[in-house]
């Protein structure tokens, strides 16, 4: 924002109401001002898109204080053995969760270890056929479940309970493919909190750009979600819906920041799927001296080359983390409930906008996202293991 240096040091809830403020008053980072004429007003009478985006934009950038997880359950069950296998230990993600798992078996008196999936289908399958040979009582996997239907199927005839990390499309169980759980955010709160974002911070004038990759279902489905939020927008401009492969980022990316400011000019926006896109659009911008006021960048999955550009001003100005730890702490829950003969707890948590404001909070220092609603105090009281 222009006017960045005015928020330092406030808290979260100051933040959060001078954002609005601002918003209000007309000082965005981009974009020119509705008119009053026409505020971008939503057919059903009952507020403006604008106002909705804002009131939404300010809940998602305050701190996540309400916990709306499992507030019951069966006690922790003794001396279970869990195998994780990580997309890619390199992929800080899927390197984060497996940690914690570890971390979280060993203060509950599990046993627990990480077999690498070294970022291929081969490894893959590789590492579940390795993990099966040890007959764990569980497998969490960030891999791509299509990739290893087979393996699953053979570990469910063993009795081994599947539970994923963004293991299928969409959070929840699917017991047709042995899936006990599958957790992660929901696709359609992460494209809606990208698109609001937007429609607040350009004052419901935004020009923006989509970016995914078609080949993943959960990228069409966040896409899709940041589409129709977006066409809410009567005064915000659609220029472009792209879908970019993520196997050729680091070569088209260059090349379509560049296409898009010679024909679209400056200003505009970019929501994407993955932080990881900006990881070679900045660079362009950067050389090419583009004014950090052109291009506005959003994005999703909260990870530390993100953190460090909002944390810098390098043209990204938000993304939805995902809550690594949490995520951990539902796992092994998932696994209890499993364990115990219990249907898996569907319990989906909201977004949340990691924004220059509020980066200093909730682990953004350490370029993380952890909520401040005493997650883990409330899975060890479930659990019988609260202090």
């Amino acid at each position: 924002m222009k006017n960045g240096k005015a928020w330092r040091g406030l808290t979260d809830t100051g933040a959060a109401i001078m954002l609005v403020l601002a918003i209000s008053a007309g000082h965005t980072s981009s974009a020119a001002q509705p008119s009053s004429s026409n505020s971008g007003g939503d057919a059903n009478g009952e507020g403006s898109v604008l106002a909705l985006a804002q009131a939404a934009t300010v809940a998602r950038t305050g701190l996540q204080t309400q916990w709306t997880g499992p507030t019951s359950g069966p006690r922790i069950a003794s001396a279970k053995y869990v195998i994780c296998i990580p997309t890619d230990m390199k992929n800080t993600l899927s390197a984060e969760w497996c940690s914690n798992i570890v971390a979280i078996s060993k203060k509950i008196g599990w046993k627990a270890e990480i077999i690498d999936g070294q970022g291929t289908a081969n490894g893959w399958t590789i590492a579940f056929n390795q993990a099966i040979a040890l007959h764990p009582d569980g497998i969490v996997s960030s891999a791509n479940a299509d990739t290893v239907q087979p393996e699953i199927d053979n570990a469910t005839k063993r009795g081994i309970v599947i539970v994923g990390l963004h293991f299928t499309s969409v959070p929840g169980a699917d017991p047709k493919r042995h899936v006990f759980y599958n957790i992660e955010s929901s696709p359609q709160g992460i494209g809606k909190a990208e698109a609001d974002y937007i429609i607040a911070m350009s004052h419901g004038k935004g020009r923006a750009i989509i970016l995914y990759d078609a080949e993943y279902a959960v990228a069409r489905y966040k896409a899709e979600a940041m589409k129709a939020e977006f066409a809410k927008c009567g005064t915000c401009k659609l220029l472009a819906y792209v879908n970019l492969p993520l196997s050729e980022v680091s070569t088209l990316t260059p090349q379509a920041v560049s296409s898009w400011i010679t024909h679209y000019g400056l200003p505009f926006y970019v929501m994407t799927i993955a932080d990881y896109y900006y990881d070679f659009a900045v660079p362009v911008l950067t050389q090419g001296a583009v004014p950090k006021s052109g291009v506005n960048l959003v994005g999703s999955d909260g990870a530390p080359s993100a953190y460090d550009r909002i944390r810098n001003g390098l043209y990204q100005t938000a993304t939805v983390p995902e809550p690594a730890e949490e995520q951990a702490y539902e796992a092994i829950d998932e696994f209890n409930r499993a364990f115990h003969g219990q249907p898996p707890y569907d319990y989906v948590p909201p977004a949340y906008l990691v924004t220059a404001q509020n980066i200093h909070t909730q682990g953004g220092d350490r370029n993380q996202f952890n909520p401040a609603n005493g997650y883990a105090q409330h899975y060890l009281t479930i659990w019988g293991l609260a202090k």
